[in-house]
């Protein structure tokens, strides 16, 4: 693909968010994303197909990348401990990266189906969650982490990093950094670990 291409399939992206964003994916029109993005339809369509195809590589397109990096952080012949810290390392990066596809993410988990075109939104996460789960049980049969109840401890890991995302995409506090994401995957190990 030629560089004038990138860059106009990235603005067209950047610009469609900003657009969905902000007014919402059902009153953003194809016209409205062409402007913003100074291109014509026919550029839209080549890249794309349609506003749903711009829609679906935007949030898709992210999950996707996401899922991807988790399963090659959880794929690693590290330690739990090193691949829980690089799965919240990537968390908060990703998060940090893109702030505004991550708060258009969450107005779409939380608007009413048929707002915007459907994700499979708890399939994603219960597969995030799953991978994650497998990584913890494994260290708990090697011996890197007592035993005790998974369910509970995703929902205590996931939920340590679900509420940093959530504070930053809402208020810009706190700052997502490896070294928040490393207290966080410290704190918690902290009442996983062998007694020694």
């Amino acid at each position: 693909m030629a560089t004038a291409e990138i860059r106009s399939n990235d603005r067209i992206l950047r610009e469609a968010l900003q657009l969905f964003s902000t007014k919402g994916y059902d009153a953003t029109s194809v016209r409205e994303i062409c402007e913003a993005a100074g291109i014509t339809k026919p550029t839209l369509y080549h890249f794309y197909g349609s506003k749903e195809g711009v829609y679906h590589a935007l949030v898709d397109g992210t999950l996707e990348a996401f899922h991807r990096d988790l399963v090659r952080d959880l794929s690693s012949s590290l330690a739990v401990e090193e691949k829980l810290r690089q799965v919240a390392r990537g968390y908060f990066e990703n998060a940090r990266q893109h702030r505004e596809l991550m708060r258009f993410i969450f107005s779409l988990i939380h608007n009413p189906a048929g707002s915007a075109p459907p994700t499979d939104f708890p399939r994603f996460y219960e597969q995030t969650v799953a991978l994650i789960a497998r990584c913890v049980d494994e260290g708990v049969g090697r011996g890197e982490i007592a035993p005790g109840p998974t369910d509970v401890r995703m929902l205590i890991f996931m939920g340590a990093l679900g509420e940093a995302l959530c504070g930053h995409v809402i208020t810009g506090h706190p700052d997502l950094t490896p070294d928040l994401a490393d207290a966080i995957v410290d704190a918690i190990l902290q009442g996983w670990r062998q007694n020694p």
